[in-house]
């Protein structure tokens, strides 16, 4: 008879429950998905592979005064270097911030096909656009290289990318973001960057501000299309004091000099093809006896124009239009829920109050930090300014030191007190600069230098100081920046 196998052993291996691994499988997929995926950062107001297509345009060089590449460059830059996904996803989360229909403040200035309100996905494939950063991005990334921000591996550990980008304005509500993660969604709704950079210096002037008076700024959500807003103002601040509720927003129209009706405006995401299919499909029925044709005229100059030509000039306009808001898109609700990334790391519906003063923390942080890398950095600079200056004024003897020494480093040190860097920088100048008018810059950029550090220190010995810095920059960004409210 054959011997029977022995019965595999698991010494060495962990054992655990089925249920046990399911669970924390489960949960470990969930938090990735909350944390990195799905929803947005407080401070940038970013999620991650926005974040990274950001980065990595910068990093191509594609910046608003240059020449656009093609969206396969950056798609393959990102995809490579730090977004580990596929290309697919990461060209798509590209084109919607190109599309001035879905951003309110677009980040990306897209040649090519990008989409239309018809069919927003019936963009070009990557081979064939071209992209760039629009000015805007200088919000998120001119303080990049200020040590400003937190820098972390990329996928395979090769190179570092930013942790968050530092945003100089609250970019979480000027563009919202929607999302679904595991077990909670984020609708946020974008608003007017003038209105949210006033509410921010009313919290910053008066710490104390309620969220009502925040609202006499904020009036509500300022969408890409013009349509008008019709939730009631009471509604709109239960929104923003519990955050979560919704919007409801209505085409504009008027009627020609032909009597027909002209839809100028749709609400934001709706398709002007889908509104006419609807009203078409209401007419074949029977149901809009009081309607000969439908048109769209909608050109470059009109990019929404929809006539609804009427059979006879007594048509009664106002039932028929209330009739078509109850029965079309052309009156249409929008879910808004403000849960979002807060500075611990952990997601959580905020209210506008408690969301923008979160948001000024970070900031206050963030220019904190700019102010302490240039502070550093001006106090290095005047360090190897002193050192060169000892060398201008003892200019032979370094001249010996260095011609008839075996270590010139070790003995400049020694001979006039120099520290390593010092010593490295005055060898390091080149024979041209020993001319005398360079001991007059020296002496010019010390002054100046110094000036600078003494504000800096006064600055940042000071919350005073440092919050009308903070107002000022608000101030500075939304009036280069900011533009009119769309959705009246």
């Amino acid at each position: 008879m054959p011997e029977t196998p022995a019965r595999p052993t698991f010494h060495g291996f962990e054992q655990i429950p089925l249920k046990d691994f399911a669970e924390r499988s489960y949960l470990d997929y969930s938090m990735y998905v909350v944390l990195d995926r799905a929803l947005p950062f407080i401070g940038d107001g970013l999620k991650p592979v926005q974040r990274r297509i950001i980065y990595a345009m910068s990093e191509l060089g594609l910046d608003f005064g240059s020449k656009p590449k093609k969206a396969a460059r950056t798609v393959g830059d990102v995809i490579g270097k730090f977004h580990p996904h596929g290309d697919g996803p990461a060209y798509e989360a590209l084109v919607l911030m190109a599309q001035p229909f879905s951003f309110r403040y677009p980040l990306v200035d897209g040649q090519g096909n990008f989409g239309s309100p018809d069919d927003p996905k019936s963009f070009a494939a990557m081979r064939y656009t071209e992209a760039k950063l629009t000015k805007l991005a200088e919000v998120l990334l001119s303080e990049l290289g200020s040590g400003t921000v937190e820098w972390s591996p990329n996928f395979d550990g090769t190179l570092q990318e930013p942790s968050w980008l530092p945003a100089r304005l609250p970019h979480v509500l000027l563009n919202g973001a929607t999302g679904i993660a595991v077990g909670m969604a984020t609708n946020i709704p974008p608003h007017n960057l003038r209105e949210v950079a006033a509410a921010c210096i009313r919290l910053i002037d008066e710490p104390d501000v309620t969220l009502r008076e925040l609202c006499e700024h904020v009036k509500g959500p300022d969408f890409p299309t013009v349509a008008e807003i019709i939730t009631p103002r009471e509604e709109l601040q239960k929104l923003y004091e519990t955050g979560n509720g919704s919007v409801r927003c209505r085409a504009i129209w008027k009627k020609d000099a032909n009597g027909s009706i002209v839809v100028g405006a749709l609400p934001h995401q709706v398709s002007p093809a889908k509104v006419l299919e609807q009203i078409a499909q209401q007419m074949r029925a029977k149901k809009l006896p009081m309607l000969e044709d439908l048109r769209d005229e909608s050109d470059h100059e009109n990019p929404i124009r929809l006539v609804v030509v009427l059979r006879s000039n007594r048509v009664d306009v106002e039932p028929l239009m209330d009739h078509l808001f109850a029965t079309t898109d052309l009156e249409k609700s929008f879910r808004a829920n403000l849960n979002l990334i807060g500075l611990d790391g952990r997601p959580r519906v905020m209210d506008l109050r408690e969301l923008l003063g979160e948001w000024l923390v970070y900031r206050r942080r963030t220019v904190t930090r700019r102010l302490r890398h240039r502070l550093e950095r001006v106090e290095a600079r005047l360090h190897l300014l002193e050192g060169l200056l000892i060398a201008f004024l003892n200019l032979d003897e370094v001249i010996r030191i260095v011609r008839y020494e075996d270590d010139p480093k070790a003995a400049l040190m020694a001979r006039f007190a120099l520290s390593v860097l010092q010593a490295e920088a005055i060898l390091e100048t080149k024979l041209r600069q020993l001319a005398k008018l360079e001991e007059m810059k020296i002496r010019g950029e010390q002054d100046e230098l110094a000036r600078e550090r003494d504000e800096l220190l006064a600055t940042l010995g000071s919350e005073k100081r440092l919050t009308r810095l903070l107002r000022t920059e608000l101030l500075a960004d939304a009036d280069k920046y900011g533009d009119a409210r769309r959705s009246r």
